[in-house]
């Protein structure tokens, strides 16, 4: 009994650190339009996002003695000729200026040759995270890029968004 309750709290503990990513659904939709020039009606077929696509965001999960834990999110498109794969989110630490740490999150995107599925648009990505807080940081500030591997035209990350966490006692 003990041991599978070991199991069970250290399997979750690894399931926190794990790339979550999903597809964003499309189905077709007709749309009826009428051509004021002739008077006529012309009915077509456009695709109508049927999943939700996430915000680029990054929220605190929870705060305890030492440790900050977060949730990265976001969304990359891929759809038609181009496929684009979520490969990983890479974690450097920034500089550390008096008592504010800055922490960067890239998320490596990848093209892959083919054709994707008409009815994928892209996919959605989270990632929970835990930072072990050293002793003199009092402000973390975390950024999340979005870095194309092997895309020659995208050279410089792009900022998809920041949050800062200040943990400065409260008087």
């Amino acid at each position: 009994m003990i041991l599978t309750s070991f199991l069970v709290i250290s399997g979750c503990k690894t399931n926190a650190q794990k790339l979550k990513i999903s597809s964003i659904y499309s189905e077709p939709k007709q749309v009826t339009k009428e051509i004021p020039e002739t008077g006529k009606t012309h009915t077509y077929t456009t695709r109508k996002e049927v999943t939700e696509r996430l915000d680029p965001l990054i929220f605190m999960l929870s705060k305890n003695a030492g440790t900050l834990t977060f949730c990265i999110q976001g969304n990359i498109s891929s759809s038609g000729h181009s496929i684009h794969k979520v490969r990983k989110i890479r974690f450097e630490r920034g500089a550390q200026s008096g008592n504010t740490v800055t922490l960067k999150y890239y998320v490596e995107i990848k093209k892959v040759l083919g054709k994707e599925n008409a009815d994928v648009l892209g996919y959605n990505y989270t990632k929970d995270e835990t930072y072990k807080i050293p002793n003199d940081i009092k402000i973390i500030r975390i950024e999340l890029y979005e870095e194309r591997i092997n895309d020659t035209s995208a050279t410089k990350p792009k900022l998809l968004a920041q949050q800062s966490f200040n943990f400065f006692p409260k008087i």
